[in-house]
C-alpha cells in the first residue's frame, strides 16, 4: 500500500512538474519572465534562503530591471554599531519605463526583486484605470537605522536592513500624480487604483502596510521582506 501511495504521489509530482507552469509550483525557482502565480511570494521569500549570488544574478538578468550591485555597508558606532547596514544588496533605480523618485535606493536583493515584479503589476493597474504607463514611483526610501517604533528599544525595523521600502505616490506618464495621502479615500478611480495596487503588493511582500493599518502609514505603503507576513 505504502509503495503504490509512493507511485501515485510521484506520478503527480512529475505531471504537475512537467505541465503547470512554474510560478504556481512551491518546488520550483523563482521567474521573474512569467506572470505571477500561486507560488510566487514563496518563491520570492525562498531567495532569503538561498545564497546570495543566486537573487543577484536573477536580478542581473531580468528584462528591464535598473538596478547594479550595492557597495556593503555595516554601521560601525553609535546604537546600530554592527546590526544596522547590509553585506549584500543592490541601488535599484527603476526599471527601464517606471523611474524612482527622488532617485535610487539600496536594497536588499529579494526586496528588489518583489519591487521589480510589484513595478509591472502597478504598470498594468495604471493602464487599466487611467489608459497610460507608470512613468515614476515617489517614495521616502529603505534604509534607515532604527528600531520598529522610531524609539530607542524593542525590535529593529526591517528598515535598519534596508529591507523595507516607503512608497507615497505613483506619477503617471502625462505627469499626473496619484497620492496616498490624499487619495486613499478620495476620488473613487484613484482610490480603487490605490487598494488594487496594495493587493497586489500584499501577493508579493511579506508585510504591506497601508493607510489602513494606522495614522503612521496615512501617507505611505509600507512595504517589507521581514520574517512576518502581515496585509493591513
Amino acid at each position: 500500500m505504502m509503495l503504490l501511495f509512493s507511485v501515485i504521489i510521484g506520478c503527480g509530482v512529475w505531471a504537475a512538474d512537467r505541465f503547470i507552469p512554474s510560478q504556481h509550483l512551491f518546488w520550483k525557482s523563482l521567474d521573474t519572465s512569467r506572470p505571477l502565480g500561486f507560488a510566487t511570494q514563496n518563491q520570492l521569500f525562498a531567495l532569503n534562503l538561498k545564497p546570495s549570488n543566486i537573487c543577484m544574478d536573477l536580478a542581473r538578468d531580468s528584462l528591464g530591471f535598473k538596478s547594479i550591485p550595492a557597495d556593503p555597508k555595516r554601521l560601525t558606532s553609535g546604537a546600530g554599531k554592527n546590526v544596522c547596514g547590509w553585506d549584500v544588496a543592490r541601488v535599484v533605480y527603476g526599471t527601464e519605463q517606471t523611474l524612482f523618485a527622488p532617485g535610487e535606493s539600496n536594497m536588499q536583493c529579494p526586496l528588489s526583486i518583489a519591487v521589480y515584479l510589484w513595478q509591472r503589476e502597478v504598470d498594468i493597474l495604471a493602464r487599466k484605470h487611467f489608459g497610460q504607463p507608470l512613468a515614476k514611483i515617489h517614495h521616502f526610501g529603505t534604509y534607515s537605522c532604527r528600531r520598529q517604533r522610531g524609539n530607542g528599544s524593542g525590535k529593529w525595523s526591517e528598515h535598519a536592513f534596508a529591507n523595507a521600502w516607503d512608497v507615497t505616490a505613483f506619477e503617471l506618464q502625462d505627469g499626473s500624480l496619484i497620492k496616498i495621502v490624499s487619495d486613499w479615500n478620495g476620488a473613487r478611480k484613484k482610490a480603487n487604483f490605490l487598494r488594487e495596487a496594495r493587493t497586489a503588493a500584499c501577493g508579493l511582500f511579506q508585510v504591506t502596510l497601508s493607510p489602513d493599518y494606522n495614522a503612521a502609514h496615512a501617507d505611505h505603503f509600507h512595504l517589507d521582506m521581514g520574517p512576518t507576513r502581515s496585509c493591513r
